[in-house]
């Protein structure tokens, strides 16, 4: 397997409050792994630290070899390879849904029109959106957004894909649509990172999951293990309560 990302004693502080506390993991090309665990844990941070949308207090993002946060890698090259799929959409409101789709390749990766609109409409009618290429955003549902939004990420042909509770700004019938096309994505061998509250898909999509709690990775395993044997009263605790919210 290649190691695509690898993350070193990674500590994040705000003020004196420490919200990320030594995180060491790496992900594998075609790993599809969800970090789960209680709001406020630094799952969210974490992925934001790994974008560098924040500053990590210290520690290693090691990427294809290069440490990013030595800056042995050019931030908007690396950006473009590690992609970011937000619970808020954040698209641009005054474009429609092909120009939100091109518009990063064109100023970032430097594609012709031609090429991007290609490549737009390739993922766009992956995702089912292919109908709307005209529509702005204030006109589309939560889950169409979203499903737009993971088009735009995927045209930027990223490494790794980051998904931020990607579903938890939808209303509850919009969810499936969204976690349908990240179910394809998952078996089309897309590396992805998912913070999520949906423990179905961190079951039965991932291959490993991460349960954080207090800043810290308490557990990492395969779904079957963290979710059916749990070696930590953490984890066993987190899952009880999840399980029982949902009788």
């Amino acid at each position: 397997m290649e190691e695509l990302l690898k993350v070193e004693h990674l500590v994040k502080t705000f003020g004196k409050n420490e919200v990320l506390k030594d995180i060491d993991f790496s992900v594998q090309r075609g790993d599809v792994i969800s970090i789960i665990g209680a709001s406020g844990s630094g799952k969210s941070t974490l992925l934001r630290c790994i974008n560098m949308l924040e500053d990590a207090t210290s520690g290693n993002i090691i990427f294809g070899g290069k440490d990013v946060l030595k800056g042995e890698i050019n931030e908007d090259k690396y950006r473009t390879q590690v992609g970011m799929v937000f619970q808020s959409f954040n698209l641009f409101a005054n474009l429609n849904v092909l120009d939100n789709c091109m518009v990063g390749q064109t100023a970032v990766l430097k594609r012709k029109k031609e090429e991007a609109e290609k490549i737009a409409l390739e993922y766009l009618s992956k995702v089912g959106m292919d109908q709307y290429l005209k529509a702005k955003p204030r006109q589309l549902s939560g889950g169409q957004k979203q499903r737009v939004a993971i088009a735009r990420a995927l045209a930027m042909s990223p490494e790794i894909l980051l998904f931020d509770e990607p579903t938890s700004a939808l209303d509850p019938e919009m969810v499936g649509e969204v976690l349908d096309v990240m179910r394809t994505l998952a078996e089309s061998g897309m590396t992805m990172l998912v913070v999520t509250h949906e423990m179905a898909f961190a079951r039965d999509v991932s291959n490993r999951v991460i349960f954080m709690a207090d800043g810290r990775i308490e557990e990492d395993g395969k779904p079957e293990e963290v979710f059916n044997h749990p070696k930590k009263e953490r984890t066993k605790e987190f899952l009880a309560r999840y399980l029982s919210e949902k009788k």
